[in-house]
């Protein structure tokens, strides 16, 4: 996985408790969704990280964490919080 800085964070992880909700592109389909940094758990959107019954867990193949730079035209660019 590609990490770059700053982060497009979208909150923290309701599972584990520790990590931060990051969007992540996968190289091969260029699907968008949401990575846990610390339980790679997987959402499909932001708004799916309040169901914990909705996550899944190496759905996704290699993928690169984005930054917000990389939302500035991406409706998911609200759901981005500050660090």
């Amino acid at each position: 996985m590609t990490i770059r800085e700053p982060y497009a964070v979208v909150g923290n992880c309701r599972l584990c408790g520790q990590g931060r909700l990051i969007v992540a592109k996968e190289t091969t389909t260029s699907d968008l969704y949401i990575l846990c940094e610390e339980c790679e758990s997987e959402w499909e959107s932001p708004d799916a990280t309040v169901d914990s019954a909705k996550a899944t867990l190496m759905k996704h193949g290699q993928s690169t964490l984005l930054t917000r730079e990389d939302l500035a035209t991406h409706a998911w660019r609200r759901f981005l919080i500050s660090y």
